[in-house]
């Protein structure tokens, strides 16, 4: 059916749940108040108290939802089956998937739903939600710049089995392409890595297909002690190995094969040195920027991503937030 869901991944996630639902709520009511928008979240076990501030926030929020499925895990399955999981109870035509220590920006993200059917992903820039504050990494929007610029005349495959930046909570999905049956299969093989194996999924199954680059923000990504790839680190690590060797043995070109075995060796020894200057597809990735130095000058420089705009917002969301919290713990006698 036509209409717009929110998916939701939540672990340990009580300090930020409210910000990220409240950022849904200003979207919906900026935006789509009368469209149909519903919500899918799925919390893998928490330990703390995400799924009680979930449910106390649905209280007074669910009308703005036609549907609100709740995916409350028994036992910790990892990111990976959860995001599955959702997929099976998916019935919009668009949707966003977004951890909940995240937060959506001010930008109307209904307006870019609607992607060709040959452009597999649409992808805003990041900005960096670190000790509640935003920042923009210049570096890390310079690196998506040039992995823009290197890859979009080439297979949109050698964008994710080469070395470059995706910033994935920014990414927008085709719908078609997420749900297509082999991309979730392969999914399914991994635990917690879930971005990277469905990029590699849908290139390879949709080869012809194309990666778009806007210059917005989309959503704020956190990064706190809680992420994922510390929390979860022997999970995070076996998984990427796990990647590795998967597009090794799928690879074709004996030179691509090189490329990829090298940054497996590397990553696998945990050695910075080693993959500071070992690693042959930093090389690669260095050559091919060097050869496209004028574009990507040119790209970086008309990028004005205005942040006094965005930290204002994020103002509003937590303000939002410490309503709600401010109200629960006053029914509490606090």
């Amino acid at each position: 059916m036509e209409g717009f869901t929110f998916l939701a991944l939540a672990y340990n996630h009580e300090k930020y749940i409210i910000e990220h639902l409240e950022s849904i709520k200003f979207l919906i009511e900026a935006y789509s108040p009368s469209a149909p928008c519903k919500l899918i979240i799925n919390d893998d076990l928490s330990k703390d108290r995400t799924v009680e501030f979930i449910e106390e926030w649905l209280k007074n929020n669910d009308r703005l939802f036609y549907s609100v499925v709740r995916l409350y895990n028994e036992y910790n399955v990892g990111t990976c089956k959860s995001v599955t999981n959702m997929m099976a109870h998916l019935d919009t035509t668009y949707f966003k998937l977004t951890a909940c220590d995240d937060v959506y920006s001010f930008e109307n993200i209904f307006e870019y739903m609607v992607l060709e059917d040959d452009v597999s992903f649409l992808s805003g820039y990041p900005i960096a939600l670190i000790d509640d504050q935003l920042s923009i990494d210049k570096r890390d929007i310079y690196s998506i710049v040039v992995s823009d610029s290197i890859y979009n005349k080439r297979p949109i495959s050698d964008r994710f089995k080469l070395l470059s930046n995706n910033n994935a909570p920014n990414i927008i999905y085709n719908h078609r392409h997420f749900t297509d049956e082999r991309v979730l299969n392969f999914i399914n093989n991994f635990d917690v890595i879930e971005d990277w194996p469905a990029q590699i999924a849908i290139s390879k199954n949709f080869p012809s297909s194309k990666f778009k680059q806007v210059n917005k923000v989309f959503v704020y990504y956190r990064r706190t002690i809680g992420s994922t790839y510390l929390v979860a680190s022997n999970r995070f690590h076996s998984d990427k190995l796990k990647i590795y060797e998967s597009l090794i043995d799928a690879e074709t070109s004996v030179f691509i094969k090189l490329i990829i075995k090298s940054r497996y060796v590397c990553f696998k020894s945990n050695n910075k040195l080693m993959n500071k200057f070992f690693n042959l597809g930093f090389y690669l990735f260095l050559s091919m920027a060097f050869f496209n130095i004028l574009k990507i000058l040119r790209k970086f420089n008309n990028i004005d991503l205005v942040i006094k705009k965005h930290i204002i917002h994020h103002g509003l969301i937590k303000s939002h937030s410490k309503l709600f919290f401010n109200s629960k713990k006053n029914s509490n006698g606090g």
